[in-house]
């Protein structure tokens, strides 16, 4: 396997003022799943071990954001994972800095002083139409909220919306247009290893932060493999309450049937999809100074402060002091430089993943100190805390720390930051990125990942980057590059829940055959000649979907086609088919044409009209056949009336009162093949060249050589032809 890193281009070159990139999702930092490690000695930890499945059910994202009597009020979704909390404003990274425009899509949409409905309202709703201004985004428990400013009665007003009702118009990106492009970089970028596609945002990022250096990381790896490794079941994660689109809905992840997700590491944490990975994967989404801060190497430098470390930990239950076992007191920020620099590793790193992995408040039991059985011990990195069949995962990980002597804050956080340094960054894992996916230490591809959180190193990353106060430093940016990649960056869009499956299809006083099941799609029901009309019902699985096609329906004789269309939040359809087969009257029973509209053949109708004994006159076919506000006649194949015999291909022909033609029924009669009326040598001769290939008969033709009414023509249909024309044995009609 070939692994290349490129030494980065760092040249002195003009300034200029640069967009940033949108990222297209909302990134959560919250609580990230525990921690899967291996150790030196072999000793894995992965999610594959991981026995206990929990079933979740579906998740409502879709939260309601609005008062007033117009739209029924829903309380917003909580963080439901075990070691997080709520995020406030400050914990969760601003996305956007490029201006878009949008417009109100509900009515009485309450409008807050900040992102979450822990904050108040500013005094105002805005309803239908109003336009506004996105000037930011925050996600808050995976759901986006808009920093917005709006013109309302003529005062201009800012705020917080809650994006589900906000429908975005169009991005600003006019600032680009006039910026300067170093040609010169983006040749010497290129010649480094970096893909074209690569180059403009990492231009722009140059511009601004000209010290800044840049190192391909060639990874030699397919990108649609690598994807599909970490694809695999329990591999990559999200939180159960992020929009579905970005579970997955593989077998092994989701249950069609319910529109329930599989849990890994408890109910809370399901399979991310295939989509969102390569979302995340993809180096070229996050190449902006927020985000890019992720593939920052990990090593110790002396510009990562004190100070630097304390904005990481702002705002979070380490944001102080601690007192450990000691009784002394020590602030958190102090800890983790002097662990870092013991260790080589970067303190902002080592800040940021254990602000990951305890979320806000720190009320985990792993670092309570004060679990029975393993009261005074501490695991702040959720080292080994993962949920098997014979333990959860608060027992699990503090059976790592007593077995590690982490009987003290300190040693839980130099402990845990040893493992992560001896057991990933120095083994070639030393970004957040690599650390998250491991496409760096060739001996454990895609597995020995620290995190199975998705969108832990986009959190991380972000975290990270907004510690330094001052960006105008020589960072190391070691960015991967995978072979056949697509041409641009992967993108991803929320579009919501993709299940299109039934729950439930039925026809009122039928039975389906098969029974019904949502995984199958076609479906048959027979009907008695008497039934002219059927009731369909269906629901679907997903209350986020829409059904169509139920209803009533009249049904014509012989086979009638019903399809039922089930799509999905996310667009998807999935159609469901019933065939009914109503039977046709048989000889002498009332077939009805129309409204009002019959008649009563002493003759059988289906596909055709049969019964009809060769050399019957046309006029005596008619004159057999009552009727009911209408007539009836017989018309040859060409359309002229028959005045004669009645043959093979003619046409009965119903007219309606005025005399235009509301219906015909094709004649067969069997044994007349070539439809001159009789039965003779030359059908004979005709059925022979049928049977060996030499001609084809088609039609009402075909059937008619069906003597033996089997389904088929075959030697038997011969052997009967020929008795009749001998006189041996008569073809019954």
């Amino acid at each position: 396997m070939r692994f290349e890193i490129h030494k980065g281009l760092k040249k002195k070159g003009r300034m200029a003022a640069v967009c940033s990139i949108l990222a297209a999702i909302s990134i959560s930092e919250i609580s990230a799943p525990a921690a899967v490690y291996a150790t030196e000695e072999g000793e894995s930890v992965g999610t594959e071990e991981v026995t206990e499945v929990t079933e979740m059910t579906e998740s409502e994202t879709s939260e309601s954001e609005t008062a007033g009597s117009e739209v029924t009020e829903v309380t917003e979704t909580e963080t439901t994972g075990d070691d997080a909390e709520e995020p406030t404003v400050d914990d969760v990274q601003l996305l956007a800095t490029a201006t878009r425009t949008g417009s109100v899509t509900a009515n009485n949409v309450n409008v807050r002083s900040g992102a979450g409905t822990s904050y108040a309202t500013i005094g105002i709703q805005v309803n239908t139409g109003q336009t506004v201004t996105i000037t930011g985004e925050q996600d808050v428990n995976g759901t986006a909220w808009y920093a917005v400013k709006f013109t309302k009665d003529k005062k201009e007003y800012t705020g917080w919306i809650i994006s589900t009702y906000i429908k975005v118009d169009s991005v600003d990106t006019s600032d680009d247009d006039d910026t300067e492009v170093d040609e010169d970089y983006i040749t010497s970028l290129k010649k480094l290893g970096f893909p074209d596609s690569y180059c403009s945002a990492l231009e722009k990022l140059h511009a601004t932060y000209d010290a800044w250096v840049f190192e391909p990381v060639l990874t030699g790896l397919d990108w649609k493999t690598a994807v599909e490794q970490e694809s695999k079941a329990g591999v990559n994660l999200v939180q159960s309450i992020v929009n579905d689109s970005r579970k997955s809905t593989e077998s092994y992840a989701y249950d069609w049937s319910t529109n329930k997700w599989y849990g890994f590491d408890g109910a809370d944490w399901v399979c991310a999809s295939s989509d969102f990975i390569a979302y995340c994967m993809d180096p070229r989404n996050f190449l902006n100074e927020t985000y890019i801060f992720q593939f920052e190497t990990l090593e110790y430098a002396k510009y990562q402060t004190k100070d630097g470390v304390s904005s990481i930990l702002s705002n979070t239950f380490m944001s102080g002091k601690y007192k450990d076992t000691d009784k002394k007191k020590y602030k958190y920020a102090d800890t983790f430089v002097k662990v870092g620099k013991s260790l080589s590793v970067s303190p902002y790193h080592l800040a940021a993943r254990c602000k990951q992995e305890q979320g806000i408040y720190g009320t985990s039991q792993l670092i309570s100190g004060t679990y029975p059985g393993y009261e005074g011990y501490y695991n702040y990195f959720n080292i080994g805390a993962y949920t098997t069949a014979s333990a959860d995962k608060v027992v699990n990980g503090l059976a790592k720390a007593k077995n590690e002597g982490w009987n003290s804050i300190y040693k839980a956080i130099a402990g845990g930051s040893a493992v992560v340094a001896d057991n990933y960054i120095k083994k070639g894992q030393n970004t957040i990125y690599f650390e998250k996916f491991n496409v760096a230490n060739t001996s454990k591809l895609y597995s020995h990942q620290y995190m199975t959180n998705v969108m832990a190193a986009i959190s991380e990353g972000s975290s990270s980057g907004s510690a330094y106060t001052d960006k105008n430093q020589a960072f190391v940016f070691r960015i991967p590059v995978y072979e056949n990649m697509p041409e641009s960056a992967v993108t991803f869009t929320d579009t919501g829940n993709a299940n299109n499956w039934l729950s439930s299809l039925s026809v009122s006083g039928q039975d389906l055959t098969p029974s019904f099941s949502g995984s199958k799609k076609d479906y048959t029901i027979v009907v008695g000649a008497d039934v002219s009309t059927i009731k369909v019902s269906a629901k679907a699985v997903a209350s986020t979907s829409t059904v169509s096609g139920t209803g009533n329906y009249t049904l014509e004789y012989g086979d009638n086609t019903i399809k039922v269309t089930c799509v999905s939040q996310s667009g998807s359809s999935r159609t469901y088919k019933i065939t009914v087969s109503r039977k046709y009257p048989v000889s002498g029973e009332e077939l009805v044409i129309a409204d009002g509209v019959s008649i009563t053949p002493p003759y059988t109708v289906a596909t055709y009209m049969t019964g009809v004994a060769p050399e019957t006159k046309a006029s005596e076919v008619v004159a057999r056949i009552a009727t009911k506000n209408c007539t009836v006649g017989v018309l040859k194949k060409e359309g002229t009336p028959n005045e004669g015999k009645v043959e093979t291909g003619d046409l009965l022909t119903v007219y309606d009162k005025d005399g235009t033609v509301i219906s015909q029924y094709e004649i067969v009669v069997y044994g007349d093949i070539n439809g001159d009326g009789k039965i003779s040598n030359v059908d004979q001769v005709m059925l022979q060249k049928h049977i060996l290939g030499i001609t084809t008969l088609e039609g009402s033709y075909l059937e008619a050589a069906d003597v033996s009414k089997g389904g088929g023509v075959s030697n038997k249909d011969l052997v009967l032809l020929q008795k009749h024309i001998l006189g041996i044995e008569t073809i019954s009609q």
